[in-house]
């Protein structure tokens, strides 16, 4: 919306600033950030007036039932403050008419009624099940996220729309087209993210931690495939429009950082799946949105074997009667093996900014 104001002066005028795009993802990152960190205590207090409060009883695991008792009835749903402050930053500070920001936010907003659903199931004890059903869950977020394909199909970049960039490889003689298997890969993926952030969202601070550099990181790489000449000399696909996404990116950054000021160990608020599924969504969203579906992969490398800890474990289970781990996700298995609860987040943090770093530096391998 700000962008506009640039239209209004000469092009020397004060306001032509907001046709940066630099500007205004920095703006929006602040915004954020701001509208976070001043409504976080009053959303808070109301979360918790309306009985929205974690339970942590573990009818298949005491230990790690004990281990948690300290979390017992903080608020949840945080993850309200998160997708709001994204919205009001990216509205004000995107160009509302792109139509990589209208995925962005039905995405955001979308997967977020779908986590508020489940948490206010859940914690108000609303039913028989503590939420809804995982194939419910499951059904739901893959009938979005074909939505979200068929939108992008109509609405984006046809000429990259089925392809994958392998990094390691030359863009103009190896670009694999998956052709209409790509549909079947859009969904995976996001739903996939979507639930692997869910999976990570157990330690004070975690998902959140992870969710500010993996966003940092799509940050950049939305701004370098949305700019024609930077992506020809990165020899990387040119995604035209795709560079607001970056503001999108920095209010999610933002948002998360101030979340994170109270979601801290230890936590004065939890996310829930109101925050979680909407953070991995868009997270996906953004890396197919711009071609850097496999540098996803690195930069989101601790949501990744969080997920595949959790299927490990099912698998191993289910087929020899073993758990590979103590207790899956694999930060409840380092606490199992005696790890402090902040230990662990800042390691796996620490890991997460390695893995930013080599996904970006994806870039100059082509």
């Amino acid at each position: 919306m700000l962008k506009f104001l640039a239209q209004l002066e000469g092009f020397y005028g004060p306001f032509r600033m907001f046709e940066s795009i630099t500007f205004r993802s920095a703006l929006a990152l602040f915004l954020a950030f701001g509208i976070t960190l001043l409504t976080g205590k009053a959303f808070i207090k109301a979360l918790s007036n309306l009985g929205v409060l974690e339970n942590v009883q573990k009818p298949d695991s005491e230990r790690l039932e004990e281990l948690h008792k300290n979390k017992q009835n903080t608020p949840s749903m945080g993850g309200i403050i998160i997708v709001i402050a994204i919205l009001l930053a990216t509205v004000l500070c995107a160009d509302p008419g792109n139509n990589h920001i209208v995925l962005a936010i039905y995405t955001l907003l979308s997967f977020a009624g779908l986590g508020f659903v489940d948490d206010y199931v859940k914690l108000r004890g609303i039913g028989k099940h503590r939420g809804l059903s995982r194939i419910a869950k499951l059904v739901i977020q893959v009938i979005l996220a074909g939505m979200l394909w068929m939108a992008l199909r109509e609405m984006g970049d046809k000429e990259f729309l089925t392809k994958l960039l392998v990094p390691g490889t030359k863009m103009k003689t190896f670009l694999p087209d998956l052709g209409g298997w790509y549909v079947g890969f859009f969904i995976i993926v996001v739903v996939g993210c979507s639930n692997a952030v869910n999976l990570t969202d157990g330690l004070d601070g975690l998902a959140a931690g992870s969710t500010v550099l993996v966003a940092s990181t799509f940050t950049i790489l939305a701004y370098v495939v949305g700019h024609s000449e930077i992506s020809e000399f990165l020899r990387i696909p040119h995604v035209n429009f795709s560079g607001e996404l970056a503001v999108f990116c920095s209010a999610m950054i933002g948002a998360t950082l101030g979340f994170l000021w109270f979601n801290s160990h230890p936590a004065q608020v939890f996310m829930g799946d109101t925050g979680s599924l909407a953070l991995g969504a868009s997270i996906a969203f953004v890396a197919l949105a711009i071609k850097q579906e496999a540098v996803l992969l690195v930069a989101g490398g601790i949501f990744v074997w969080e997920a595949a800890s959790v299927i490990i474990q099912m698998i191993s289970y289910k087929f020899f009667g073993k758990r590979v781990f103590r207790c899956s996700p694999f930060h409840h298995h380092l606490e199992f093996s005696g790890w402090n609860e902040n230990h662990i987040v800042v390691r796996l943090w620490c890991l997460g900014i390695i893995l930013s770093v080599l996904a970006l530096a994806t870039l100059k391998m082509h």
